[in-house]
């Protein structure tokens, strides 16, 4: 099992990863080549994909910590 702080650092590493794709295959990318433009479509579900996994994690963490704070009171 994954440490909070770990699952964190591969969460970065993946958006970013991600990102730099992303700004890639827009930079690359040539309107009437239909191989570009899947390219681009792809680095942009996996940007979104990342993004939304990172969003997850902090929205858990969120969630842990209000209900440890309401079992406390």
């Amino acid at each position: 099992m994954f440490s909070s702080d770990a699952l964190r650092r591969r969460l970065d590493s993946n958006f970013e990863h991600a990102q730099k794709g992303l700004d890639a295959a827009a930079l690359d990318i040539n309107v009437f080549s239909m191989d570009d433009m899947h390219a681009f479509n792809s680095a942009i579900r996996q940007s979104s994909t990342a993004s939304w996994a990172a969003n997850q994690e902090i929205v858990v963490k969120h969630n842990l910590a209000k209900a440890i704070l309401n079992e406390i009171r």
